[in-house]
Parts: structure tokens; sequence; C-alpha cells
């Protein structure tokens, strides 16, 4: 071996003999006083390139363990660094580990089966630490996924777990979902998520307006509902502290599955479909879905997507325009019989 590379590792004789070897040639001198400075502490090479072109530091089982640790809003149990986010074994945890596993299996595989995400260009709104956006990005084979939610310790979590994962294709960004709706073109994505998210808006109407504008293809809405067959909106008190423990006032706004199917075919979908959820022996975590109280929804601007899921279900609620022909406007002021019913 040639004695410049043969003292790579140990400073001291790597300078006795590169420098008093004559036979040692200036090159052969260079390029092992690069390889020693840029040598890792591991003794590899160079360290492992992300597809972002960031370093990835190498980090140990405890240290990951202490990482994860310091986040308190663990709902979905993620492996980083062959450590868990959650634990199988701990019965209040593995509610959350099987609430994941149904809603996967109720919105997201049958999506990662057909292979409808690969090449899209998704978008996560209110996507707390990613965990569907990475889905999207990392099994999905999106081109593109943006995820944007208003919480900054959730997204600078986010971030931390797509270092770790190595995932380049996805992209979580600090900011509001309105706004982020309001100034983006038409079409400016193929698929929208909005997954736990809609019940906390103010205006759902408008928010289906600005999604139907801003999804080229299709729309996937998991909320919780207002258990009613009318087409109506509950308020609810917000609990007084959240999911991650910060005391928050407000109202919640629970939309009815019938004024979910109104807003969404007045906001202009093509189709909007919902998608029932098959309930296994074990509901364990599954409270709201077994109760009726939450609901998920497809909403289609191109071709119909309703195919893909198994558990797809047409509503037999008229639409609005059938309702009138049906009931009347107001027909609440008209003793229910047909006509205008008119409130002036």
């Amino acid at each position: 071996m040639n004695p410049a590379i043969e003292g790579l590792h140990t400073w001291p004789a790597f300078a006795a003999t590169s420098f008093r070897r004559p036979e040692a040639s200036r090159r052969d001198v260079l390029v092992a006083i690069l390889l020693w400075f840029i040598r890792p502490s591991t003794g590899k090479l160079r360290p492992e390139i992300g597809n972002k072109g960031t370093v990835l530091q190498p980090m140990n089982s405890s240290e990951t363990a202490k990482k994860i640790a310091s986040y308190t809003n663990w709902i979905q149990d993620i492996e980083i660094d062959g450590v868990n986010t959650l634990n199988r074994n701990d019965p209040k945890q593995y509610n959350h580990v099987n609430r994941t596993r149904i809603r996967r299996e109720l919105f997201i595989e049958p999506l990662l089966r057909s292979g409808f995400l690969r090449g899209k260009r998704v978008l996560d709104l209110g996507c707390s630490y990613g965990y569907w956006a990475m889905a999207a990005a990392s099994e999905g084979e999106a081109a593109e996924v943006v995820g944007v939610d208003a919480h900054a310790p959730s997204i600078e979590q986010g971030r931390w777990i797509l270092e770790r994962k190595q995932i380049g294709n996805c992209d979580l960004r600090l900011a509001d979902s309105y706004a982020t709706l309001e100034t983006m073109a038409a079409d400016s994505f193929d698929v929208i998520f909005c997954l736990g998210f809609f019940y906390h808006i103010r205006d759902p109407f408008r928010l289906l307006t600005l999604m139907q504008r801003a999804a080229k293809e299709a729309v996937i809405v998991d909320t919780m509902v207002h258990k009613s067959d009318e087409a109506s909106i509950s308020l609810r008190p917000v609990r007084p502290k959240n999911l991650l423990g910060e005391s928050v006032l407000g109202l919640e706004m629970f939309s009815s599955p019938k004024a979910i199917y109104w807003m969404g075919l007045e906001a202009g979908f093509k189709e909007v479909t919902r998608l029932e959820t098959d309930l296994e022996a074990d509901t364990r975590g599954l409270w709201d879905y077994r109760g009726g109280n939450r609901a998920s929804f497809a909403m289609s601007n191109g071709p119909a997507i309703a195919s893909m899921f198994d558990n797809a279900t047409p509503f037999e609620y008229p639409t609005p325009a059938e309702d009138i022909e049906l009931h009347g406007i107001y027909p609440e002021l008209n003793g229910g019989r047909n006509g205008a019913g008119n409130p002036s």
C-alpha cells in the first residue's frame, strides 16, 4: 500500500510517512491529506447522503428514543432508526396503533394499491407532523407532496422525521391552510388530503370551494360529523385543552353527512361519495367511527374515483335541486307542502 494512504487514520504516522518518504508522490500526499480531513468519526469514508443532499448524522437507539420522547403528541406508530414512536404492548398506545391501521384501510390503502398517487402532486391540509403526507410520498410514490399546518412544533417534529427517514419528495410548511389555498392557482395539485381538519375550521363551505379549485382530480375528507339526516351543522365548544395539551378557545363545527354532500356538490365537485368504515372485531381506538360520529368522503373533480374504494357508498340523499322539487323552498314555513314558502 502507498505509505501516504497507509497512515490515513493515525495523524502522527501519516505525517511522518507522507512528508519524510521521498518516494511518496506529491499527488499521493495531497490525496491523503484530503481523505484524512473528510473522514467521519465513525471510520466510514463518507456519511450517508439523503435524497435532498443533506448529511444524515448517525444516531444510536438511545439518542433516537430520547428525541422521540421529547415530542408528546405521537398518535401514529412510526419506526425511526429502529425505534418505534408507540408501544404496541401498551393498551392505551395500542388504541392509536389500531386506529391508524383501520384509517389507512379506509382511505389510504385503496389509493396506494391502485397506484392513483404515483407521479401526482399531493397537498395535505392540517398535516400535523405529516404522517399521511409521508405515506403519499414514500409509499404512494407521489411526485411531490406538500403538507401545511399552522402549529410550529408539529412542523418541526415532522421535518425531523423526514430527515431521519430520508424522504426527499415531501415538504412540510408552517402556513395557514386558508391563506395557502387562496393564493393558489387552479389545479395546483392533483389530490388534496383534508384528514382530521375539516371540523376545526369556521367556514366549511369556503374550504370546500377553495379545495375544489386547487385540486385537479380529487379531495379526500375525513372528519367528525353531526349525526343527523338533515343538512345541518352543529356547533361544539372546544375542549379546554387540545390533543397537544394546549389551552384553546372557540367552537368546532360538525357538519352532517348530508350537509357535506350538499356543500361538496355546490362547491363544484362532480362526485361526492361516502366511504363506509368496515369495522372489524377489534375496534379499539375507533369510538368515533363506531358511533357514527366520524366519516370519510371522496370528492372528485375529474374521472370518478369511487370505484377505487371497495367501501364507497353513493349518497341516497336528494341533491339540493331535487330536494327543492320534492319539498320546495323553506318547507318548514309552508307546512311541509311543496311550494315557495316565501319567508318575507
